[in-house]
């Protein structure tokens, strides 16, 4: 894998990415979200989700971070222990995937979901979960390339 000319690797999260972490929020709150929530409304979300997620990080979660050769940080993945939302047993749950713009359309998603696959078959979970929403079209053909299919459909009508 590589972006410009050298290669990616992927590492374990270490305290001293934090500030990367929180940096992308804004990425993941600009994407397309539902019609009826304005911008600043989105970013509060990600930010109180961020926090949940990341900085209160469950056992036997794990975040990975992105690489290249010469240590640019390029994405991270939060990967959380969840519930199976029929059978409610324990599956895997990726909470938040975040590249910044450099690495867009490198494949260093796919990696960082490879990462997240291999992290699910190590905890012998039958599944792995996540959340996107209805109206980022690009996350949803992204993530049923990679196999991921619809359970659930959450609606809501704005009053």
């Amino acid at each position: 894998m590589s972006i410009g000319a050298g290669s990616i690797r992927v590492r374990q999260a270490t305290r001293s990415d934090h500030d990367f972490l929180v940096a992308l929020s804004p990425r993941l709150s600009g994407v397309p979200g539902p019609a009826w929530h304005d911008l600043g409304a989105m970013e509060q979300f990600q930010d109180r989700y961020m926090a949940a997620t990341v900085n209160q990080a469950v056992e036997n979660s794990q975040t990975l971070i992105a690489v290249s050769d010469d240590d640019v940080r390029l994405g991270y993945i939060h990967m959380q222990p969840g519930k199976d939302g029929v059978t409610d047993e324990a599956c895997g749950y990726v909470a938040i995937l975040a590249l910044t713009k450099q690495a867009e359309g490198q494949g260093i998603a796919g990696l960082l979901m490879s990462h997240a696959e291999d992290w699910a078959r190590d905890m012998k979970y039958r599944f792995l979960s996540l959340d996107v929403f209805a109206d980022n079209r690009r996350a949803i053909d992204f993530y049923e390339r990679g196999g991921f299919r619809s359970e659930t459909i959450r609606m809501v009508k704005p009053l």
